[in-house]
């Protein structure tokens, strides 16, 4: 059976430790050395070192992925929509909004954007209610 070489684990530099490489790399020291003393790659260092003489940064890019079709204020509209009819779906809402704002959103969009406002799925009851549920609604009632 061939022998077999696990993974390479690896973590995510911090912040800290991206400001020490550049400042140990402009102290004059090379890569290898920096490499020894943080205990990272030497590519590791080359590339943080490059990223800060060719862009001036040293954070991460944030927030990879399609960008928000919405603006902040275009989803405050949105929960504002919400509140005014709480019985609506979210695919009523897509409706709503496409007509409105003439900007296309699908109904899972609109369920994640009012999840990151912390609003909550509503549900608008219309089956029967049971002749039990019937009877402590009344009992309930009685006792009031």
């Amino acid at each position: 059976m061939p022998c077999r070489r696990k993974g390479a684990k690896f973590e995510q530099i911090s912040e800290f430790e991206r400001g020490k490489i550049v400042g140990l790399r402009e102290a004059g020291l090379s890569y290898r050395a920096v490499a020894a003393r943080v205990r990272r790659n030497s590519s590791t260092i080359m590339r943080v070192s490059k990223q800060w003489t060719d862009e001036g940064r040293t954070a991460r890019k944030s927030e990879s992925g399609p960008r928000n079709v919405t603006s902040a204020p275009d989803d405050r509209r949105l929960v504002r929509m919400t509140q005014t009819d709480g019985t609506a779906s979210s695919r009523k809402l897509a409706a709503q909004w496409s007509t409105a704002t003439r900007v296309s959103l699908c109904a899972s969009s609109i369920q994640r954007r009012l999840l990151q406002r912390g609003l909550r799925a509503r549900f608008l009851y219309t089956g029967f209610l049971s002749r039990k549920t019937i009877a402590t609604y009344a009992t309930m009632g009685q006792c009031a």
